[in-house]
């Protein structure tokens, strides 16, 4: 005979949690059991609903050998499970409510009878004594109506607690319904230790950062940046997480392990679609064409997640009416629901070749919150310290006349940083919100610190120069001169190593129009080559070079972006409280007569 063994899953706590970020968590649980010579079944409840069945592991420290491994799926739900439990308190409270009318219809007769009674028809001492019997009597009923009222409400306050109760219940057996039975095989009686690893829904964490930047205020200090590395974590899995063993993963087990192929796709002859406007007057079919010479194969057979799946079709669930070149299908969009789970579970490595696992120092708490109000819990993961911190100032003024720091961040540290929203702090200040990209150790990013104040920019009103010329034996042209200065000021105390102005030029989409650059001079659109013209010299400490469409400074280190684009930068260096003035200045040339305009 089996030797059972009853655990509770309610009564004991988890004992570690991997929570990966595609809605999946691993849970384990150490199980201790007392087993006997032979066979025995360790039956395991109130385990969590969305358990994934698949995923189930056990392993066991001890004199025995697991034999089997059973899942039992959440009992469906009884609609009869609970008849007959209200029925004591309904008994009571009609009872009362029959007690409370016949004190109410006693009290009606005592003061309709009063009413009868007048003054020539009865005597002073009759009246005194009913006065005192009703005197008696309305007290009597007073407090006897009182007392019922008190009890009506007592056993409304039962029965509310005693539906809350079986909402509760009903709410743990639909959370916490499944069960797992193990089979274990013991040689000899003995203690011995099961582990039961499971995965489970519901429950999923995404990285979060606070950025805070120090500027160096002198030459003699440097600017640091700091990264707080945190995590919040969701999780409605239905059980509580008390003081576990908690690692956060970034592997994507929803995602498998399956490589996918490519199939061959082919380009035909466009054929003209008809159908019958008539017939659907209204709204037209939705119509696919497709290729006769192929129209007769087999349709491919849909795989979802791992596993195939073929769609069914029915007289009733699919029609196909036949046009010439066409198959109209009225039941589009009617597809198989995706499954609730994955086919198989990858196995999750500490440090892998294709994910990363960060393991929370100490033991952690994370509740089970409701599906319909789920809440995040923090947890940190490492506070960074960045040595390799490079600032550079951006500025475009034409749009917004402010300059804007940057720091440049090369990833010293041996965690990996994920895309996430960071939280900026400069010199202690709040001062935006932002996003970090994902980062390898040893990459280097980007993020912006918002507008620096102490650096100050001015763009002034754009001067315009219009002329014509030409003689007899030419054509005559129209030329538009255009002239920008803009003017920086570094009121800080130290120099700024770089910064870059962005300002523009029009391209010309007409050959008739022409567009030429003629300060800063020297910066041609290619040169004899053929070759874009690499950055120029404007004077000391100003180069200038065309520039890509982005913010960032990756032109730069490239050398240059595409005069195609009409973009211009120049990189500077200013030095403390020192100002600046670079010039922009191009001719747009069209034969007289040709008007043309900015778009």
């Amino acid at each position: 005979m089996s030797n059972v063994v009853h655990h509770d899953a309610n009564l004991h706590d988890v004992d570690s949690v991997t929570v990966f970020q595609t809605n999946r968590a691993e849970v384990k649980r150490s199980i201790k059991v007392a087993l006997k010579d032979g066979q025995n079944s360790v039956e395991v409840k109130n385990l969590p609903s969305y358990l994934d069945k698949d995923s189930i592991r056990v392993d066991g420290v001890g004199n025995a050998v697991i034999f089997d491994v059973i899942y039992h799926a959440p009992p469906p739900p009884d609609q009869n499970r609970h008849v007959g439990e209200f029925d004591e308190f309904h008994d009571r409270q009609m009872q009362l409510k029959d007690e409370l009318q016949i004190l109410e219809r006693e009290e009606h007769v005592l003061k309709s009878y009063s009413k009868t009674l007048s003054g020539a028809d009865t005597k002073s001492d009759q009246l005194e004594k009913f006065l005192d019997v009703y005197q008696s009597r309305q007290k009597n009923i007073n407090v006897e109506v009182k007392k019922i009222k008190g009890e009506l409400k007592q056993v409304e306050k039962e029965l509310s607690d005693k539906r809350a109760s079986i909402n509760a219940d009903d709410e743990s057996v639909k959370l916490r319904g499944a069960s797992v039975t193990i089979v274990v095989l013991g040689e000899g009686d003995g203690d011995a230790e099961l582990s039961l690893m499971y995965v489970v829904s519901n429950a999923s964490w995404t990285p979060h950062y606070d950025l805070r930047a120090s500027i160096a205020h002198t030459e003699k200090t440097l600017s640091t940046v700091n990264l707080h590395y945190r995590a919040s974590i969701t999780q409605c899995t239905g059980e509580n997480w008390s003081n576990v063993a908690l690692k956060l993963s970034t592997a994507s087990p929803l995602q498998g392990t399956t490589i996918p192929t490519l199939e061959p796709y082919w380009i035909n002859e466009e054929r003209p679609i008809f159908y019958d406007s008539r017939r659907y007057s209204r709204s037209p079919p939705r119509v696919v064409a497709i290729d006769r010479r192929r129209s007769r194969s087999r349709s491919p057979t849909r795989v979802i997640m791992g596993r195939a799946r073929r769609s069914s079709s029915s007289s009733n669930e699919r029609t196909r009416l036949k046009y010439r070149g066409a198959i109209i299908n009225d039941n589009v969009g009617n597809e198989a629901p995706p499954p609730n789970f994955f086919a198989a579970l990858p196995s999750v490595a500490s440090d892998g070749a294709v994910s990363m696992t960060f393991t929370i120092p100490g033991l952690s708490s994370v509740p089970n919150d409701p599906m319909s109000n789920p809440q995040t819990h923090k947890v940190s993961v490492a506070e960074l310290a960045f040595s390799s911190v490079d600032l550079e100032w951006i500025t475009v003024p034409k749009e917004i006349p402010s300059v804007f720091l940057q720091c440049k961040v090369k990833n010293t540290n041996e965690y990996v940083l994920l895309h996430g929203q960071s939280n900026i702090f400069l010199n202690n200040n709040f001062v935006a919100k932002s996003t970090i990209p994902h980062v390898s150790p040893q990459e280097t990013f980007s993020c912006s610190l918002g507008a620096d104040p102490a650096v100050r920019v001015t763009y002034h009103p754009q001067s315009t120069k219009t002329k014509t010329k030409g003689n007899v034996l030419s054509a005559k042209l129209t030329s538009t001169t255009y002239e920008q200065r803009i003017s920086i000021k570094n009121t800080r105390l130290t120099p700024i190593p770089r910064l870059i102005i962005k300002d523009q030029v029009p391209v010309s989409r007409d050959e008739r129009v022409k567009v030429s650059v003629s300060e800063p001079k020297d910066l041609q659109t290619t040169n004899k080559t053929g070759v874009v013209s690499p950055s120029v010299r404007v004077k000391h400490g100003v180069t200038a070079q065309w520039a890509s469409r982005d913010n960032d400074s990756e032109s730069v280190a490239n050398g240059g972006g595409d005069p195609n684009l009409g973009l211009i930068e120049w990189i500077c260096q200013i030095q403390p409280n020192t100002n600046l003035d670079v010039n922009l200045a191009w001719e747009v040339t069209a034969p007289k007569g040709v008007k043309w305009t900015k778009t």
